[in-house]
């Protein structure tokens, strides 16, 4: 299977080619007044992951055994690293789809969040050096909070819903739980059910520190594989620099 190619979506990849392309030639740039790269990285970014979500969502499919988006983020070559995650409680390994699947739920549905907190919200925001410039920036994904330190509540008909793969009878765990994962009812809340794991509350959580410098050869990286399909002689796996060009 080849990755997405609909023609009907070339505004899509040259969307990706002219976000990416804005990036280089702002970086190029020389001016006397202050620049501010990062505030471009996270506006391509989150541009690319909202206005793009589905063919976003069709070309880092990872069916072919020899995709990138199969490997480790350290083998990406995208600038990034395990270091990066600093903390994953999904069932998963840590490969450049599901980071960028992270990536994309935190920019597309942020809620306001609190880094401190044992039980942040899904977002993302900055964290400053003593300077008071931006050191790098934090994406949370976390679909089971519903805001801060508040976890999510569920009926029983949603509680299974949300652990057990839809329309399975026979109750398949949903791959993002581990296999022993479980629900009770909530005490002194009668109808109302919680996610539980080896006798305690779980949530799913993934939470992602990337320098300025990092979020830069990602978005840069993400931009130039978007755009592959601008080329009409693409054969879907070879990858070329075109935003550089």
């Amino acid at each position: 299977m080849e990755y997405f190619r609909d023609p009907k979506n070339q505004i899509y990849a040259d969307l990706a080619y002219r976000l990416g392309r804005i990036i280089v030639q702002y970086e190029k740039l020389v001016v006397k007044e202050k620049k501010y790269e990062a505030t471009l990285y996270i506006a391509v970014l989150q541009n690319l992951m909202t206005n793009c979500n589905e063919y976003v969502r069709q070309m880092i499919r990872s069916e072919r055994k020899k995709s990138i988006f199969n490997q480790e983020i350290s083998k990406s070559g995208w600038g990034i690293d395990k270091k990066c995650w600093i903390k994953n409680t999904f069932n998963e390994e840590d490969s450049l789809q599901n980071f960028i699947i992270h990536i994309r739920n935190s920019v597309s549905h942020p809620k306001n969040i609190d880094i401190k907190s044992d039980k942040p919200s899904t977002g993302f925001t900055t964290i400053e050096n003593k300077s008071g410039n931006i050191k790098m920036f934090r994406f949370i994904d976390s679909p089971d909070v519903i805001e801060i330190n508040r976890l999510k509540e569920f009926t029983k008909n949603g509680i299974e819903n949300t652990i057990y793969q839809r329309n399975s009878n026979n109750k398949i765990i949903n791959h993002e739980f581990p296999n022993d994962i479980n629900y009770e009812e909530i005490p002194d809340k009668p109808g109302k059910y919680r996610i539980i794991h080896n006798g305690k509350p779980f949530f799913r959580i993934a939470i992602i520190d990337l320098s300025v410098e990092q979020l830069s050869k990602f978005v840069k990286e993400l931009s130039n594989f978007l755009a592959q399909p601008i080329k009409k002689e693409w054969d879907g796996v070879t990858i070329k620099e075109l935003i550089a060009a």
